[in-house]
């Protein structure tokens, strides 16, 4: 019989064997973590198949948005483009016109873009003008305006040429304004020597001196003659201008005369060499008005509405294309002292700087050709050289023997002072006085320079004890100096602005509104013309409330002393926030597209919000009311986008937080659609190209979001 085995040895049944080393709690927690293995395995799967589908989603969103951007912006350059074709058709339409219309036209007058017309013109007249001994002064001044008619043809031309590119011949066109130029002075000077020849038929009844002061449009003529030579007269007073001058004892006993002309128009500024800046490529145009137009006192109609094709050639030189370059008929300035010469003499006058106000006075002094004397039934007449001789302004050296010239001519009945005309003619420093144009605004006291044609620029010294006397507008000084003199002020006294508007007014109209430094403007703009309303207490009435295109009101403005255009170097002499002027030119754009809609305003935000960005704040406005405070919003303009800000300018400070509900845009003009009413988008549908265009002019031109 076999041995039994050990008790308690054998495996029991039913129980699962342990691995050798391994107890069963182990086993257990090797379990668990298998299943929390498998639990975030499934887990991770599953967030990865979330964030696949989310990053579907999302990359299908983020392509609907591009889509959407790519769409809107689309839209918008087809507009842009839409309207630039429609202006570019319209101001070839113009042009053709005028072309035919000048052809037509049968007045006397050449066709001045005719080169051998003009030519012809200009010979004939010179040659005529030479050999005429019998032409009064009024007529003169009829062909002086003739002349000044067909510059501002010329110059009108240029600038229509300009939007089109159309360049060819406008060399031509610049060298007839030089020789229309110089038959207006060969006129002048012609009938101020035929006057002074037979002075006596025009001799004052009172003093018995030769007095004639005749004006138009554009032009004043004064002439006085010392015929009397009477030495207790110590001076004489024309009506134009008020102008007073001292007459001294070396003048008081010389056969001389004194010519005052007193021009809306400087011929003498585009001669200095900081008149004109160095060419400088911009995105956007400088919509300033032309510096042809001030010089020759532009003749448009006024008190009417200038009829709608007129538009085309509203952008005097200021309208190219958004990304043309800035062309040179414009008026502008160096961009800095460093692309230009700099201005080493203190005295000359610096015209990136300052700019005449109340046109330009020629004072010439003159030689009295010998005068006819009646002898029994004959009258016999000196034939001299028919040439107006002018007396030279004394040298600096002369002024100290002069001085004691005079005292010895005191003491002596003056005859030791007089010196004989074919020497030079010297004289002490005179007192002379005179009133500034009445249509002139000075914010500040305006600064006295003097032509100096050896340098060809514009000098302030050689003025002694200026006065300004504001109340009566007139300037008091004592000066050696006779030639042309002018007023200056700062071109920039009103910049930077404090604030401007612009809002819909009806249909078809905006105002616009900038508080500048010194003025606060208010204009109306609707589709082909502008009236200034506001301001009412400043001597404007050849301005105020009458309709003019916009570049005729900008260059009425700017010659009455409110300039509110920088020009393209004005940041060397205003400070303002540097901002990006791509972006900016295409914020004006938007909003000129716009503006039949909704009105716009300056943001407290705007200036530190960084160069590539603009804050503007807008509002739908289809009312003629002002907008309510708490109905704007804040917009912010970016390069790649655009959207509505919820911060406000009441606010303490700024952030950068979107409106919740609202969506980006690549434009300010998709923002203002997406919460627009039906009826502003109807209006806005049925805007007017040129409406459009006007509007962006002053937008442009003011620089309202650079210079706020």
């Amino acid at each position: 019989m076999p041995p039994k085995g050990k008790k308690g040895k054998g495996k029991k049944a039913g129980k699962k064997a342990v691995p050798l080393g391994e107890t069963p709690d182990n086993l257990e927690e090797e379990q668990r973590l298998a299943a929390e293995r498998e639990a975030a395995r499934i887990a991770f799967e599953q967030e990865q198949e979330a964030r696949r589908k989310e990053k579907e989603a999302m990359e299908e969103m983020m392509k609907q948005e591009a889509e959407r951007f790519d769409t809107e912006t689309q839209v918008l350059q087809e507009m842009l483009n839409e309207n630039k074709s429609q202006l570019k058709e319209l101001r070839e339409q113009v042009r053709s016109q005028k072309i035919w219309d000048r052809f037509l036209l049968c007045n006397g007058t050449p066709d001045p873009t005719v080169q051998s017309e003009l030519n012809t013109f200009t010979s004939l007249s010179i040659d005529e003008t030479k050999s005429s001994t019998s032409q009064d002064v009024s007529g003169c001044l009829g062909d002086v305006e003739q002349a000044l008619d067909l510059i501002n043809e010329l110059e009108e031309v240029m600038t229509l040429d300009k939007q089109l590119d159309i360049t060819e011949g406008h060399d031509k066109f610049k060298e007839g304004i030089n020789s229309l130029q110089g038959l207006i002075e060969t006129k002048v000077d012609n009938v101020t020597f035929n006057v002074m020849r037979t002075a006596e038929k025009f001799a004052d009844p009172d003093s018995l001196n030769l007095l004639i002061e005749k004006e138009s449009p554009r032009v004043k003529f004064s002439l006085w003659g010392n015929l009397a030579k009477n030495p207790r007269q110590k001076s004489f007073k024309l009506e134009t201008d008020q102008f007073q001058m001292e007459i001294p004892k070396t003048l008081a006993n010389a056969d001389v005369a004194v010519r005052l002309i007193h021009t809306s128009f400087d011929f003498l500024s585009p001669k200095c060499k900081s008149f004109f800046a160095h060419k400088k490529k911009t995105p956007a145009p400088s919509r300033v008005p032309s510096a042809a137009g001030q010089q020759n006192g532009e003749g448009a109609a006024e008190g009417a509405a200038p009829a709608p094709e007129e538009t085309a050639i509203e952008n005097v030189d200021n309208a190219p294309d958004k990304n043309e370059n800035v062309t040179d008929n414009q008026e502008k300035r160096p961009s800095t002292p460093s692309d230009a010469d700099e201005i080493e003499d203190e005295d000359i006058v610096d015209l990136r700087a300052m700019s005449t106000v109340g046109g330009v006075m020629y004072l010439d002094l003159l030689k009295l050709p010998p005068q006819a004397k009646k002898v029994g039934n004959w009258v016999i007449q000196d034939i001299t050289e028919n040439a107006l001789e002018r007396i030279p302004n004394p040298t600096p050296e002369d002024e100290k023997e002069e001085t004691e010239e005079a005292k010895e001519g005191e003491e002596s009945g003056g005859e030791a002072a007089i010196t004989q005309l074919t020497k030079e003619l010297t004289w002490p420093l005179l007192n002379m006085s005179f009133t500034v144009a009445s249509n002139a605004v000075f914010t500040e006291e305006p600064q006295l320079a003097r032509w100096e044609d050896s340098q060809q620029c514009w000098r302030t010294d050689g003025f002694e004890d200026v006065n300004f006397d504001d109340q009566e507008g007139t300037i008091s000084f004592k000066s050696q100096f006779i030639g042309p003199i002018c007023t200056f002020q700062d071109t920039y006294n009103n910049m930077p602005f404090q604030s401007w508007e612009i809002r819909p007014y009806g249909q078809g109209c905006v105002i616009f509104t900038l508080i500048a430094a010194s003025v606060e403007l208010e204009i109306s703009i609707k589709e082909n013309a502008c009236c200034l309303n506001s301001p009412e207490d400043m001597e404007l009435d050849g301005i105020r409330n009458k309709w003019f295109p916009a570049h005729i009101l900008m260059q009425k403005l700017v010659a009455a002393g409110i300039n509110v255009f920088p020009s393209e170097d004005a940041d060397k002499y205003v400070s303002i926030s540097v901002k990006d002027e791509e972006l900016e030119s295409s914020v004006y754009e938007q909003m000129a597209l716009a503006s039949s809609a909704f009105a716009f305003s300056w943001s407290r935000w705007n200036a530190d919000c960084g160069e590539k960005r603009q804050i503007v704040r807008a509002a739908e406005n289809l009312t003629t009311h002002p907008v309510d405070e708490d109905m704007w919003k804040n917009y912010s303009c970016e390069p790649r986008k655009s959207y509505a800000l919820k911060c406000t300018d009441d606010d303490d400070e700024m952030f950068d937080e979107k409106i919740e509900g609202t969506q980006f845009h690549p434009d300010i003009f998709h923002c203002l659609k997406e919460d627009a009413s039906s009826k502003a988008l109807e209006i806005l549908s049925n805007t007017s190209y040129t409406f459009v265009d006007n509007v962006s002019t002053w937008l442009f031109a003011t620089k309202v979001l650079t210079f706020s």
